[in-house]
């Protein structure tokens, strides 16, 4: 079987939802994805009128065009491949439940919340948000791996709970914001108010950072741990496996203070 490429005719007016397109999948047949509906701010399109639709192979989906105003791509996913060949919106892989997800270009705000399982990988920019956390709920990201290329916006990881960001260029204000477990590592610098009442979890940055009076300066370390970690991500490639196999002390700091303070900012070369 070939792969189910699915290719936007062309921009919509409005934001698009994709989002129903992957329990569609799992619960429906390839031949009636056509008439599958989706929204379109007040409208509801059926989804051949806005794709064009060849292959059969759900396990491995390849979407194409112009996808800047489609929010949702992958939201429930639970297994297989997802390519997506250029920019895309707001709320890629919500709720993630496994297989990988690859972004070739930028992508929109709130990027992998709520996701426990699966990969996703981002060759441009993401928005804010990036692994966070939907309106009401109580913890954000829960598991898996998102990694990022290029720069990422404020909030990332906020109410983070378990799994791992990587992000090759910079990552903007109130990085981790309320962590409460996980990692996340940016080797561009991070904004301001990195770790902002972050309960526990670790901050890993490289570059330029500015630390609130709330984070307690413990000195440098040679951690064993850091360097495992380095060695685990030199399959990435680079930035990522850059600092492999060497034995720089890392400046730790501990906080937020002003929460649990069991938080850790790792400054590393």
């Amino acid at each position: 079987m070939s792969a189910l490429i699915l290719t936007l005719k062309q921009l919509p007016l409005g934001r698009l939802d994709l989002s129903p397109l992957m329990p569609a999948l799992v619960s429906g047949d390839i031949s009636e994805l056509a008439a599958l509906p989706l929204q379109i701010a007040t409208q509801k399109i059926p989804l051949g009128e806005l794709f064009s639709v060849s292959g059969s192979d759900a396990s491995q989906i390849v979407l194409q065009g112009d996808l800047s105003r489609v929010d949702g791509i992958g939201a429930a996913m639970q297994s297989g491949s997802l390519n997506v060949e250029g920019n895309v919106g707001a709320y890629l892989g919500t709720g993630l439940l496994g297989g990988e997800i690859h972004v070739q270009g930028d992508v929109g705000h709130f990027a992998g919340v709520a996701m426990r399982k699966g990969t996703i990988r981002i060759k441009g920019n993401a928005g804010d948000y990036l692994g966070g956390i939907l309106p009401g709920a109580m913890q954000g990201m829960a598991g898996g791996q998102i990694i990022v290329l290029g720069d990422v916006g404020e909030r990332c990881g906020d109410r983070m709970r378990r799994g791992a960001i990587l992000i090759g260029g910079k990552v903007g204000d109130y990085a981790g914001s309320r962590m409460l477990a996980g990692t996340i590592a940016a080797f561009g610098g991070a904004g301001k108010h990195a770790g902002y009442g972050m309960r526990r979890g670790t901050l890993m940055i490289r570059g330029e950072i500015h630390l609130d009076a709330t984070f307690a300066d413990c000195g440098e370390h040679i951690l064993p741990i850091t360097n495992l970690l380095f060695r685990s991500w030199v399959k990435l490639g680079s930035p990522f496996g850059d600092a492999a196999g060497k034995s720089s002390p890392v400046h730790r700091f501990m906080g937020d203070r002003g929460a649990d303070g069991k938080g850790e900012i790792l400054l590393f070369k």
